[in-house]
């Protein structure tokens, strides 16, 4: 490693480029403080310059830079800018202002002096000129606003270039390139400042333009830390961005990648455009809660990636520290970083299929809709090895999947604890590693049928008619995932009779005998007046013999043979009425559920028990429990 100072003109002056890798961060830089800070100094620098008051170099920092052997004669010298890339783009930005202003007012000599700190000569002799033109080739996300920039000529047509979109009924308008924004910024200031200063020291202003750019060159520095072979480019990114804004998993990772691409030199642009490109959009970086902490969507999916091609849980904070030790491992995982990114892009596909679902456009039956209305996205490690990794035919992952899905039905239905749901199905991973084909379901289930305790227990079909008839799941069981389970019983109770399987949107759960049930639904011949129905605590005389009467019907009234559902026509109309009025508007339904009642003319707490049971057994022909001896 060698560190040395250089000025701006010797940093800028020389036929070479300063390449900012593919793992770095996009241009971010501000006005405040970035900007705004860096023309303070170098206008206090002009003005000493200008008065002739000799003063020490100001130092912009560390530049760390890392040279790459040519691939050809032709080539241009590449440096590849380990740490300081938000600086020098800045510092190009500048240089392009001042460029333009003095082409635009034909200062020919200034014009040419700067256009060789943004430009390198001969391009006719170049291996890529259309690259190798430019003193400064950002990552290909900035390169083509950068490169626009630089061509442009003039802040009008920059402006031209980067329109300032103002959507209906929104005050400001919507940001624009970071780049385009400070090229303004200095072109707009640099101009202001010459006026102002040549009027105040009766200069031309080409006299007052010349000072600046000379003071540019010789008053400000950088230090140049050159990387040698032995040195640790990755380690040294690291260590020099653990302070300051934090960089997310994702940004680590893709630090990891892109530097062993380079090593390995495989072109970067083409991997970058064809793999990375897809994980740099708004769907990847918005963030979502996970087990009460915010992480981007990028994060997360290569944290279940890593979870799933080692079967072991990661820790969020960790991903790119626990992916290193995995990758480094030996034997190689992947023959080349290509095929490494080929296979996460492949994994990303299916985690943004699950993610960007939405439970309104998919049937009950879809797996993507139990996932999100059961909340378990803990069990997506899971799924994703049984499609991906294991190596099944369609058969054997319905079969997979078809398992895991009861195990977090019944668990769902029955209330079993879900907090170590994370752990659970990536320790299933973890004990399936190296199986395939049809060894895969019966060590599955074995998996899942072994697991004990309030955390991993298999619910039993009697545990399950059990809680059909007593739990208060109504209120027990979040609304999105009880109105699945309703849906999926319906299309149970359907046959090969019936016209159409599918469900109708918007089906609203119903309570056959309405939670105020005090006007119309006597209990036990007895009126029951409605403060007693809610607070049966203070029933005094005949009414407290019923006090414990009240308490059943109020928890079987939420239990599940007291449910069903109607669409958003048909719950208003039957609202609380006498059970002899909704049986007339349930006749207007053609859903299953509710033919139940064609036969009914009464509704107690004895008719939800039984209806309760034999939603439960269907719950358990729905979602089936194996038993340990029971074959593949």
């Amino acid at each position: 490693m060698q560190a040395n100072p250089r000025s701006l003109d010797t940093l800028f002056n020389s036929q070479l480029r300063y390449v900012v890798p593919m793992f770095q961060r996009l241009y971010v830089w501000k006005e405040m403080p970035q900007w705004s800070t860096l023309w303070e100094d170098v206008a206090e620098k002009a003005l000493l310059s200008m008065k002739g008051v000799k003063s020490n170099p100001h130092y912009l920092g560390a530049l760390i830079i890392e040279g790459v052997k040519p691939s050809s004669p032709r080539e241009v010298k590449r440096f590849l800018i380990i740490d300081g890339q938000q600086r020098l783009t800045t510092l190009q930005l500048l240089f392009c202002a001042y460029r333009d202003i003095a082409r635009k007012n034909e200062w020919k000599t200034l014009d040419r002096t700067v256009t060789r700190y943004l430009e390198n000569a001969d391009p006719d002799v170049m291996e890529k000129p259309d690259e190798e033109l430019f003193k400064l080739w950002p990552t290909m996300l900035n390169r083509d606003a950068f490169r626009g920039i630089v061509s442009a000529g003039s802040p009008d047509e920059v402006a031209r270039r980067h329109p300032l979109v103002c959507l209906p009924r929104k005050r400001k308008p919507e940001p624009r390139s970071n780049l385009a924004e400070a090229y303004l910024y200095f072109s707009k200031t640099i101009s202001a400042w010459i006026d102002a200063t040549a009027d105040g020291f009766s200069k031309t202003r080409e006299e007052t333009a010349f000072a600046l750019l000379q003071s540019l060159q010789q008053d400000f520095c950088v230090v140049e830390i050159s990387l040698s072979e032995g040195d640790d480019s990755q380690e040294i990114f690291y260590s020099l961005n653990s302070q300051g804004q934090p960089l997310t998993q994702s940004d680590l990772l893709r630090s990891l990648i892109f530097m062993r691409a380079e090593k390995e030199q495989i072109d970067r642009d083409e991997i970058f455009a064809e793999y990375w490109s897809k994980f740099e959009t708004d769907f990847w970086s918005a963030e979502v809660k996970r087990g009460g902490r915010t992480y981007s969507r990028l994060d997360l999916g290569l944290r279940y990636f890593l979870m799933v091609k080692t079967g072991q849980m990661v820790d969020a904070r960790r991903v790119n520290e626990e992916y290193r030790r995995w990758i480094s491992a030996k034997p190689p995982k992947y023959p080349t970083v290509k095929e490494e990114l080929a296979d996460f892009t492949r994994y990303g596909d299916a985690y943004r299929r699950y993610e960007s679902a939405q439970p309104s456009e998919l049937p009950a039956t879809d797996l993507r809709r139990v996932l999100l209305d059961f909340d378990v996205s803990t069990a997506l490690p899971l799924v994703m090895f049984l499609e991906l990794e294991v190596g099944l035919d369609a058969g054997q992952i319905d079969g997979c999947l078809s398992a895991v899905e009861s195990f977090i039905a019944r668990r769902v239905f029955t209330g079993e604890e879900t907090k170590e749901h994370n752990k659970l199905f990536v320790d299933v991973v973890g004990s399936l590693r190296g199986l395939s084909g049809g060894a895969v379901l019966p060590a599955l289930n074995k998996k899942l049928l072994v697991g004990g305790g309030t955390t991993r227990h298999w619910p039993t079909d009697g545990e399950v008619v059990e809680k059909a008839i007593s739990r208060a799941v109504f209120k027990e069981i979040k609304t999105p995932a009880l109105r699945l389970i309703l849906e999926r019983l319906e299309i149970h109770l359907r046959n090969k009779k019936t016209e159409s399987s599918d469900i109708p949107a918007g089906l609203q759960i119903e309570h056959v005998m309405p939670q105020k049930w005090d006007a119309h639904w006597p209990l036990n011949g007895v009126a029951i007046p409605a403060d007693v129905a809610l607070y049966p605590h203070i029933a005094k005389d005949d009414l407290a013999l019923l006090a414990d009467a009240v308490r059943s019907r109020n928890r079987a009234v939420h239990t599940l043979g007291n449910l069903t559902l109607l669409n958003k026509h048909l719950n208003p109309a039957a609202s609380n009425g006498a059970f002899a009025s909704k049986l007339i508007e349930y006749r207007n339904s053609v859903l299953r559920l509710n033919r139940y009642f064609d036969a009914s003319s009464s509704w107690d707490e004895d008719a939800i028990s039984a209806r309760g049971k034999a939603l439960g057994e269907a719950i358990c022909k729905i979602w089936p429990r194996p038993k340990l001896s029971d074959p593949a």
